[in-house]
């Protein structure tokens, strides 16, 4: 199992709530979020890409490079936890063909305040939460 949350990714063109991969290993220079070309037309920001967006290759698990795009900081990102909501975060976005779900970078984890207690057991907290553990999200796949 893997630790995943609710989240809510908004845009000035869209918004989006679902279920989000938050990933230690995705090491990243700011917060940064993958999300599938699906979730990216729902934000408005896919096939026609906002000015300023770059082509990026990105190596993938097993060492394959893949063609992504990279839009900075218009991307806000949230954490929804029952009643409890963190954020907005601004999160550099990579729209990732083939990819099938949202997932958060090491920066963007840290900033939500998500704190990862057990992955393998997909147990999780906020930062500030004494004696709480919550249980990760089943995978929303796009």
């Amino acid at each position: 199992m893997a630790v995943r949350v609710r989240v809510r990714l908004e845009s000035s063109w869209g918004e989006v709530a679902t279920t989000a991969l938050a990933n230690s290993g995705y090491e990243a220079e700011e917060p940064e979020v993958v999300i599938p070309t699906r979730v990216a037309e729902r934000l408005g920001l896919y096939p026609k890409l906002p000015t300023g967006s770059e082509v990026r290759e990105y190596r993938g698990v097993g060492g394959a490079i893949v063609n992504t795009f990279l839009i900075r900081r218009l991307v806000k990102v949230s954490v929804l936890a029952g009643e409890r909501e963190v954020g907005p975060v601004e999160a550099s976005t990579v729209i990732t063909p083939g990819e099938d779900e949202v997932i958060l970078s090491d920066r963007l984890i840290d900033a939500l305040g998500i704190v990862l207690l057990r992955p393998g057991e997909g147990t999780w907290k906020l930062v500030g939460e004494e004696g709480l553990v919550r249980r990760s999200e089943q995978p929303e796949r796009w």
